[in-house]
């Protein structure tokens, strides 16, 4: 897919304009479209949803917490524009260097967010393999942040110009809502997605890093196996919760994101059996095992009760709901959250009986190399000039 830099600079221009004013906005990619959209609400503020069963009725972009606080609310932004590709005009993007609606309201800082040490994950693990063996949890995802310094000539634009062609089959976006910050994904797992009349989602577990090899040979162990199991029967258990039976299962199969191979089970069923329940739906899958564990309120309290970081948006989900007849959510993984001066790495690892904190803490520093690798490329070519 041709992401030419040349055919995007007023979508560049938009974007520094929204970041500047703390204008909400969203560019996203959906994967294999090859299309970039943006949509921009100026005239009002994001709506904050009370519950996610608010959506059923709404249309626009949504954006959720891993655990809903006084701090992290659900948000709906409404658009007063929707751009395609690089159809955006100088007048519009002048008229949003008019408008300061939004710099009152408090960005976040991020001062307080600190690296997750070696010392602290591990001992997250050790404690989650306990409650493991003790039968209070049957699986639960350990997370981590990484804390790197923001160089003064980093290019938003452009660095989501990158995400797109570098992970084409991946949801990649770049956001700021007044209330959420701004962030960056490239997120390989669909939660939710409705088009043409077909409901789809996935469970999605396992890892190993690609060497390049056909994707049908690689071959994966008891424990990666096992993870995945759990998170497929969590779907299949909450399909059957809300009258759906008759669907098509796909997989497991290996299924490629970046530069990561996981094991990924497709499950599809038609629209017309969740009719109207979109957000009864979401709520039951979310947050799913392969980003919390199981049993699900239990892992959650174990999350929270043991990270010393705020995982804030991480591990929630967002994306398009009723726009044209379609809906596209995604679980917000792969992804890092930007500062002033600095931005946060976020990454996670699926803990059973059988896990070593070594390989675990491994696991989540490749998943960290999606953005990672990214931002570096961008990085040298800057230099470059």
């Amino acid at each position: 897919m041709n992401f030419d830099k040349t055919q995007y600079l007023s979508l560049f221009r938009l974007q520094q304009e929204c970041i500047k004013r703390n204008i909400p906005f969203v560019s996203y990619c959906l994967p294999l479209s090859g299309e970039i959209v943006t949509l921009v609400q100026y005239l009002s503020k994001p709506a904050k949803l009370d519950s996610i069963e608010d959506i059923d009725s709404k249309s626009g972009f949504v954006v959720v917490p891993f655990t809903k606080s006084e701090q992290h609310g659900a948000y709906l932004l409404k658009p007063d524009v929707v751009f395609v590709a690089d159809e955006i005009e100088e007048n519009f993007i002048n008229r949003l260097s008019q408008i300061n609606t939004f710099l009152s309201i408090k960005k976040p800082l991020g001062n307080e967010l600190q690296t997750t040490t070696t010392f602290d994950f591990y001992t997250n693990v050790n404690n989650a393999i306990k409650a493991i063996n003790s039968k209070e949890l049957h699986k639960v995802v350990i997370s981590k942040i990484r804390v790197e310094k923001l160089r003064d000539d980093f290019d938003g634009g452009n660095f989501f110009l990158h995400l797109c062609k570098t992970y084409p089959h991946a949801f990649v976006y770049f956001m700021q809502l007044p209330e959420v910050g701004c962030w960056f994904g490239s997120t390989p797992e669909p939660l939710l997605v409705i088009e043409d009349d077909t409901v789809k989602t996935v469970s999605l577990a396992g890892t190993q890093v690609t060497t390049g090899a056909n994707i049908d040979s690689y071959r994966w162990k008891q424990k990666e196996i096992e993870e995945q199991e759990i998170v497929t029967h969590f779907v299949e258990m909450n399909l059957s919760a809300i009258g759906i039976e008759n669907y098509t299962k796909t997989g497991p199969a290996s299924y490629e994101a970046g530069n990561l191979i996981h094991l990924k089970t497709a499950f599809e069923f038609p629209e017309t059996k969740q009719k109207n329940c979109l957000g009864d739906f979401l709520k039951i899958l979310h947050p799913t095992p392969s980003v919390a564990g199981l049993p699900k309120a239990e892992a959650s309290d174990f999350i929270l009760q043991n990270e010393k970081h705020d995982r804030s948006y991480y591990t929630g989900f967002l994306g398009t709901v009723n726009i044209n007849k379609k809906s596209a959510i995604f679980v917000n993984l792969r992804c890092l959250q930007l500062f002033d001066k600095q931005f946060v790495l976020f990454s996670g690892a699926g803990i059973t009986a059988s896990s070593v904190p070594e390989n675990e803490w491994i696991e989540t520093e490749n998943k960290m190399l999606t953005m990672m690798n990214v931002m570096k490329t961008c990085q040298s070519e800057t230099r470059k000039k």
